[in-house]
């Protein structure tokens, strides 16, 4: 049969955090500059573009949580379920490439990336090209950057491809010459902008030197593997003075408010589930946890949900639901960028819009508002560019052409070549801010606006909720710790004697929660914006019976740390299930195993648990204390909560294999989390090996084994199958995250 040649390629992506995104992005405007009629789409819009119409399509999707796709493509993928139920060959037209990104360090590498390229090939498509796998945790380029090479000439065989087009790189620059530094006309110049923000006015960003070896620089005569320099996709203009009066007059804003000055624009576009549109949202309240000696700070926030907002949630969110915060980059960081980029503050917050620089190419999604909606700089800046995010070789290659000063060029060259992987896997361990990756290079000097093209997406930030709709469906409670961390830099010009006094402690900050301390202290209580985050892997108690009694089956909950907020919905949860009993029914089981360093600094909900095993709700309370030797040897306490469910291994093996009973993680993916399902896995075995009949009654549920048989009844891979098979019927739900 002859191949089919399409016409056009789609450039697909899922992505939480905005690399999955911005990497879609490079791969789609790369096609273009080839000359592939190509379109670039987030999965969840999958009705808007046609998937099932497509012929040729390139995905790029990350994973996020246990394994869990990103929240963007959640109706993707109840489409592909569902189209593959009616029709088990209903992709057979399909022919597709997919880059997976994702973390060794956590269970279930790249699996929405894994689940993709099995379920298409279950309906028939064909993949044009080998998937990739790329790995955060050593380095997502070394993947990225050869699968996309290799991409090229598998796609040429599957699609037409026409004459690139390379005379305009020119006239791209030029149509955006002028725009971050005060391109457009001064006709406006009677309209006042408001004054600076506190934060841009305030403190200076704390600013951290990088400390790099580029000695090796001087022994090479050329470089190689330095990623290609996108073109400019974005052109832009100042408002007129009359529209900047509008604009002006239409944005007053209450001084509370903390949030993007487009938050009613976000608020109007609702999602497909009307109870997941974002809206403002009042921090009323907050108070430390922990003790002032206490390893880390944690926080009990309360956000009050406005009537409005509470009327469209009201019944749509459980125990166990998250949310979304939209964070802004710190107002000082901004204002630093600003002025490393020699941006003046009456041209930082003049409005703008934005446009296509060439009609073939569309702009990053995040930026198209701006083509309509009218914003500044700074606000682009604080809002919608991650300006935290581990740097890209093609973001250094970038600026490498706006360096004055060849020694700046040839090092930030040398950064994103093959040459000089092993110093940039050092700069991105120090986890530097753009505007730290400017001040080492100070002659580079881009244009404001082109870096808003290349970082990608702010995305904002999730926390549990940790109360229950039964105690207020007005409220919503969150515990988080405030992230402030040292990574320890060692001076690479120190000598091997000096190494150990030459170690630089290099300080760092979270975007969200050191933002959200911040707010809770101010005396007017603010407003930010926020939004249901979708519960994708139900990590919620089972529904009540019909009688209004709960559910019998036992439930153990494991959650370290800020890892118990869900539970403590669940227990509210499960007290209000039971007040309403009519049978007064013993409650169910429900057994708790948290951890924390000490019993006495950071023991978060001590006073509420304590009262739940008090009241019959909660059957069970395993504490540990992984700093705290006195309290484990007065309470005979375990370290850590994989410890102590090896203690009662036999007891929670009969009650997962016999009882039927479901076991809910929360916490920390690549420690806890591993441990936990390690642990299981350990229980399991050992509960079976003397039980061999029931143990052969399992083993022949889940997939044949590989290689040669086991003498042992159950062995390890069949007990993380057998995991992985209770996963998959909810008995076995992890919430966890990075």
């Amino acid at each position: 049969m002859t191949a089919f040649v399409d016409d056009c390629v789609a450039v697909l992506y899922a992505s939480q955090t905005g690399n999955a995104e911005s990497i879609s992005y490079s791969v789609y405007e790369e096609a273009v500059r080839r000359g592939f009629g190509a379109s670039w789409h987030v999965l969840d819009d999958y009705d808007k573009f046609g998937f099932d119409s497509l012929r040729t399509v390139v995905f790029v999707v990350s994973t996020t949580g246990d394994g869990d796709p990103p929240d963007n493509s959640a109706r993707f993928w109840r489409c592909l379920r569902k189209a593959t139920r009616a029709d088990p060959a209903a992709y057979k037209h399909l022919r597709y490439a997919v880059l997976g990104l994702g973390d060794t360090n956590y269970s279930n590498f790249c699996n929405t990336a894994q689940r993709l390229d099995k379920q298409l090939l279950a309906a028939g498509a064909t993949a044009f090209y080998p998937k990739g796998l790329a790995d955060d945790g050593t380095g997502l380029e070394e993947v990225v950057e050869p699968w996309i090479a290799g991409l090229w000439p598998a796609l040429e065989r599957v699609a037409r491809c026409g004459s690139a087009d390379s005379s305009g790189a020119g006239a791209l620059a030029e149509s955006l010459a002028g725009l971050a530094v005060g391109g457009g006309t001064d006709a406006a110049a009677d309209v006042t902008p408001p004054p600076p923000t506190a934060d841009s006015a305030g403190a200076a960003y704390e600013f951290q030197p990088l400390l790099l070896d580029f000695r090796p620089l001087a022994a090479l005569k050329s470089i190689t593997g330095a990623p290609r320099v996108p073109p400019i996709v974005c052109a832009g203009s100042f408002l007129d003075a009359e529209a900047e009066s509008r604009y002006w007059s239409a944005a007053v804003q209450s001084a509370a408010a903390a949030c993007p000055p487009w938050h009613a624009e976000l608020e109007a576009s609702a999602p497909h589930d009307a109870s997941l549109a974002p809206f403002l949202a009042t921090v009323a309240s907050a108070r430390q946890m922990t003790s002032a000696g206490a390893l880390k700070r944690t926080l009990l926030v309360d956000i009050a949900l406005p009537a409005a907002a509470a009327g469209h949630v009201r019944g749509r969110w459980h125990a166990g639901d998250a949310f979304n915060v939209f964070a802004p980059n710190d107002g000082r960081l901004v204002a630093g960028l600003l002025a490393q980029l020699g941006v003046d503050a009456r041209t930082a917050q003049r409005p703008m819009l934005l446009r296509r620089a060439e009609p073939a190419t569309e702009m990053p999604a995040h930026l198209r508002r701006f083509g309509s909606t009218p914003a500044s700089i700074q606000d682009m800046l604080t809002w919608s560019a991650d300006l935290c995010a581990a740097p890209r070789k093609q973001l250094l290659r970038v600026l490498a052409d706006c360096c004055a000063e060849p020694a700046d060029r040839n090092r930030l060259l040398y950064l994103c070549s093959k040459q000089g992987a092993a110093t940039f896997d050092e700069l991105r361990r120090q986890r530097p801010s753009l505007l730290e990756v400017l001040r080492a290079f100070p002659s580079c000097k881009p244009k404001a606006a082109r870096l808003l093209e290349l970082l990608p997406p702010l995305a904002p930030r999730s926390y549990s909720i940790c109360n229950a709709p039964a105690a207020s469906d007005a409220t919503w409670q969150i515990a988080f710790n405030v992230v402030e961390y040292e990574l320890e830099v060692v001076d690479p010009f120190s000598s091997a004697e000096e190494a150990s006094a030459a170690v630089t402690r290099v300080r760092r900050r979270g975007l969200c929660t050191p933002w959200l301390e911040e707010l809770a202290r101010r005396s007017a209580p603010p407003q930010i914006l926020v939004a249901l985050r979708p519960n994708l892997n139900a990590f919620r108690l089972p529904p009540p019976l019909p009688a209004g009694a709960p559910d019998r089956r036992p439930v153990i909950m494991v959650g370290p740390g800020t890892g118990v907020a869900p539970f403590i919905g669940f227990l509210q949860q499960r007290a209000s299930e039971l007040a309403r009993d009519p049978a007064r029914a013993a409650a169910p089981l429900t057994w708790l195993f948290f951890g924390c360093g000490s019993a006495a600094l950071d023991y978060l909900f001590r006073d509420e648990l304590r009262a739940k095993v008090d009241a019959g709700v909660l059957g069970r309370l395993s504490a540990c204390f992984s700093r705290d030797p006195d309290a484990c040897a007065a309470s005979g306490a375990a370290r850590y909560v994989q410890d102590a469910m090896l203690r009662h291994q036999d007891e929670i093996a009969d009650l997962m294999l016999n009882r039927d009973a479901l076991l809910y993680v929360c916490g920390d993916a690549k420690g806890m989390g591993k441990d936990v399902n390690e642990a299981m896995a350990t229980i399991l075995c050992g509960y079976l090996a003397s039980r061999p009949d029931r143990a052969r009654e399992l083993a022949a549920q889940l997939p044949p084994a590989k290689g040669p048989a086991d003498a042992a009844p159950l062995t390890r891979d069949q007990a993380l199958q057998l995991l992985t098979l209770w996963a998959s019927r909810r008995r076995y739900l992890r919430d966890l995250w990075a």
